[in-house]
């Protein structure tokens, strides 16, 4: 092979095997409007944080860029704008953050590294969400501990076509 062929041949190899293993892409990509925000600490009746219709939007572009927009139908402006929880938003009625994302779709994972926003507690980063995918529709999905009692949260979201 010619010196010039195989310097070629390694730079589409190395874009090929970037493709590949691919941490963005598919149909995670693009605008997700939200539609429900529930938590439902067990044995109890679920909670709207949000309200009953939450406003919110989440971004994942191509090339590797995430933001997520979520507040509370209707805000309460009023609310205090300082909570000592460090996971808390400030203010309390609006949530968002942003940064790069990696996706696994066969785990059915993504991570975003956090750059910015208002969570306190998430500057600088990482947080996996479990997700998945039915068509038009996002559910992301998980659990955790308040009080050493499990909290099951879920997360809707339609596929945003617009206005």
């Amino acid at each position: 092979m010619s010196r010039q062929v195989v310097p070629l041949l390694l730079a589409i190899a190395s874009s090929l095997g970037a493709a590949a293993a691919g941490s963005t892409g598919g149909p995670l990509v693009g605008s997700w409007r939200l539609v429900s925000y529930t938590d439902t600490p067990v044995d109890e009746a679920p909670t709207q944080a949000f309200g009953k219709e939450p406003v919110g939007l989440f971004v994942f572009t191509e090339d590797g860029h995430v933001s997520i927009n979520i507040m509370r139908n209707p805000p309460d402006v009023s609310a205090p704008t300082t909570d000592p929880d460090p996971e808390a938003c400030v203010p309390g009625w609006f949530c968002a953050y942003f940064g790069t994302y990696d996706v696994d779709y066969r785990a059915g994972t993504w991570v975003t590294h956090v750059r910015g926003g208002n969570i306190p507690a998430y500057l600088g980063t990482d947080q996996k969400r479990r997700f998945s995918i039915h068509g038009d529709r996002l559910v992301i999905s998980e659990s955790y501990q308040v009080a050493g009692k499990t909290v099951r949260a879920e997360r809707v979201l339609l596929r945003d076509k617009g206005r």
